[in-house]
């Protein structure tokens, strides 16, 4: 919970000190569909003109389960996300249809522990990869915004371990880097359009 606290509070933090920019555009975003299983995903957007923008996104993942009375389920995830946008054809500045080109880093951890010795499993990812997406952001005259997206690419770090408590196998997946999104959230400054 701490930690969901600190994220929102950098999260606020970079948006009232750009939105003291003069003409500074921002799109602050969040995922429903993550804060209906606990996580945290969010974006900060910065309008760099009416055709660009480049969004941030930080996720804070995490589950602490014990599944049948003997055995503890814990997860965690940190995806960090950088996506350059560039719109076809706005209406109010940095909206609608558009194209863009991404980073993504994502580290995540699971692990299975039970009473028993022979009951204990671990996994760890760790990937780092670039590629090109597309999306959909629609903001409102109030400024409600909405984002979709979608990407892929390649991922250039790919590094994943399982262990049984017994020995560590590395495990090869595809290079495939996948990012996406559905969020919804609130336009900060700028007014309803960028200065060119």
């Amino acid at each position: 919970m701490k930690k969901i606290k600190l994220l929102t509070l950098v999260l606020c933090m970079s948006v009232l000190s750009f939105s003291n920019t003069v003409n500074a555009q921002i799109d602050a975003t969040i995922s429903p569909i993550g804060l209906l299983f606990g996580n945290f995903d969010g974006g900060v957007d910065f309008g760099i003109s009416e055709n660009m923008s480049v969004e941030v996104g930080l996720g804070l993942q995490f589950g602490n389960n014990n599944i049948t009375g003997d055995t503890d389920y814990k997860y965690f995830g940190l995806p960090i996300n950088v996506f350059g946008k560039y719109y076809l054809n706005p209406n109010n500045g940095a909206d609608k249809f558009y194209v863009g080109a991404f980073a993504k880093f994502v580290t995540r951890s699971y692990s299975i522990d039970g009473d028993n010795s022979n009951n204990y499993a671990e996994y760890s990812n760790t990937r780092f990869g670039v590629g090109f997406g597309l999306g959909y952001k629609i903001v409102s005259n109030g400024g409600f915004v909405f984002d979709i997206n979608f990407g892929a690419g390649r991922a250039f770090v790919d590094k994943n371990k399982f262990s049984d408590g017994d020995e560590s196998v590395s495990i090869e997946l595809p290079g495939l880097m996948v990012t996406g999104k559905l969020g919804i959230g609130y336009r900060f400054g700028g007014g309803s359009r960028l200065s060119k």
